[in-house]
Order: structure tokens, then C-alpha cells, then sequence
């Protein structure tokens, strides 16, 4: 665990009937402006060997949630994989990765992406991502605002949604990872600390991050979840939902629509 003060956390559901009441009252936060027309990114987390990923099956299920609940923008999902499967952008093409390219210099790759793609365009975008893909989108946001080394200039994300992101590490990896994009997700591994230089990474108009966790997670511990500098609603602590879970529960989807409509006014 990083020794770093961490935020108070609020426990926005403690078990999803819970999460669903506060959705459907708009207790989960009040804001003066929304907007469901953006362009939505979302990156998929790690696979042991570059297994691969079929992004129609992981994000199918909120990308229709999405669009129930009237979200109209273009919804990209992006590969990073040579064995992806379904997705729309594969990041091969924007920049040289292999199935072991460390999640870090993918974020460099996904930078120069969203940059030439959107930012150049004027173009606001929302990013999500899910396990080591969060990593990946705060990681973007975190080299480019910055100037580093192989980022693009700084980018216009509005809305950053991680879920079930090692942002302190993941569980059971530490046991085993002794190489290449798994050893990047240890406690205490050297890119780890260097995203945790800023707990709440700016695009260049200012962007809203929400991370969620779960209780129920046995692959990233709540605390590393939300292990992100932001205000209390926005470190969304959830019980009974896994690894796996957070694309597919309808309680969950609702609550990701709600942070992904958020316009910083």
C-alpha cells in the first residue's frame, strides 16, 4: 500500500440495492449540466500472455446500457493486443507495442491517439477503463498535461471513469509478476509510483475522474480501486460485484452512465 495520505472514502453502496436507490433518486450527485453526446473511449485490462480480448463481449453490454440511457457519441473500444478481437481502434497503429509493451508506454501510444484523432479536431472526449485500461487512460492524461517524453500534448478528456483499477497494485500478482506488463501492476512497482506523482491528472479544460471499486473483488483490492486524490462521491466503493462484473451488473451501468454525463461548469 502506498504511503501516501489517502482521501476520506464514501461508501456510495454498500451493497447494490443501495447503489440503485441512489441512482434513481439523483442523490449520487447534483450537477447543473450534463452531456450524453460525446465520444466515449474504453480500454480493456490485462491478459496473462496477450490472450487477447473480445471487445464487443466485455464492453456489448454497457455500450448498449449507454445508449438506453440516451447517450448518443460515438463509443470507440481500443486494442491494444494482437490477438483483440472486435474492438474498433487497435493502437498498433498509432505507435510500435507488442503484447508486452508495459501499460505505461501504452499510455504514450493512447495519448498520440486521442490526440491526433480528436484533440487536434477540437474534439472532447470521455475515456473509461476497466483493470489495467484504467491505468492506461490515467496514464495518458498524466504524461500529456505534463509534457513527458513520447506524450501527446495535453488532451480534452472531460470525464475519466476507472474501474477496478490497480492504481496501488493488484492482489494475487505480486506473487508472480516478475516481468514485462504484469510486473507493472506489483505494489510499489516503479510505474505505479510514477502515476501516483498526481491523484487527479488534468486534460487541458480540466478532467472529472470517478474510480469504482468492490469489496467482492478479488483481483484489486477496494483500497487500490480508489486509490485516486478525489472528492468522496466520486470514489465509488461497491459490495458484490467481481473482477469481471463491472460491464455486465445493470446497477453498475446506470451509475457509470451518471459519471460519464458529468460537465465540469
Amino acid at each position: 500500500m502506498s504511503s501516501r495520505a489517502r482521501p476520506r472514502r464514501l461508501i456510495v453502496a454498500v451493497a447494490l440495492a443501495a447503489a440503485a436507490i441512489l441512482a434513481a433518486s439523483g442523490l449520487t450527485g447534483c450537477r447543473p449540466a450534463e452531456a450524453r453526446d460525446r465520444v466515449i473511449l474504453m480500454l480493456h485490462g490485462w491478459n496473462a500472455f496477450g490472450a487477447g480480448s473480445n471487445c464487443a463481449s466485455n464492453f456489448g453490454p454497457l455500450e448498449s446500457s449507454l445508449q438506453a440511457q440516451g447517450f448518443t457519441g460515438d463509443i470507440v473500444t481500443v486494442a491494444f493486443y494482437d490477438s483483440d478481437t472486435n474492438c474498433d481502434v487497435d493502437l498498433a497503429d498509432y505507435g510500435s507495442i507488442s503484447n508486452s509493451t508495459s501499460w505505461r508506454d501504452l499510455s504514450k501510444v493512447f495519448s498520440n491517439f486521442v490526440y491526433d484523432t480528436y484533440t487536434s479536431q477540437g474534439v472532447i472526449v470521455d475515456v473509461l477503463g476497466h483493470s489495467m485500461g484504467g491505468l492506461i487512460i490515467r496514464g495518458a492524461v498524466l504524461g500529456s498535461s505534463r509534457g513527458e517524453a513520447g506524450f501527446s500534448p495535453p488532451l480534452k478528456v472531460e470525464d475519466g471513469v476507472t474501474l477496478a483499477a490497480p492504481h496501488d497494485g493488484a492482489a494475487w500478482y505480486s506473487s508472480f509478476c516478475l516481468w514485462g506488463q504484469c510486473a507493472g501492476l506489483k505494489p510499489g512497482a516503479a510505474d505505479l509510483t510514477w502515476l501516483q506523482e498526481v491523484g487527479d491528472p488534468q486534460g487541458a479544460n480540466g478532467t472529472e475522474w470517478t474510480a469504482y471499486g468492490s469489496s467482492s473483488d478479488g483481483v484489486v483490492p477496494l483500497d487500490s480501486a480508489l486509490d485516486m486524490e478525489l472528492p468522496p462521491e466520486r470514489l465509488v466503493a461497491l459490495s458484490g460485484i467481481g473482477h469481471s462484473d463491472y460491464m455486465d451488473d445493470a446497477t453498475v451501468q446506470g451509475l457509470i452512465g451518471e459519471s460519464l454525463a458529468r460537465v465540469d461548469v
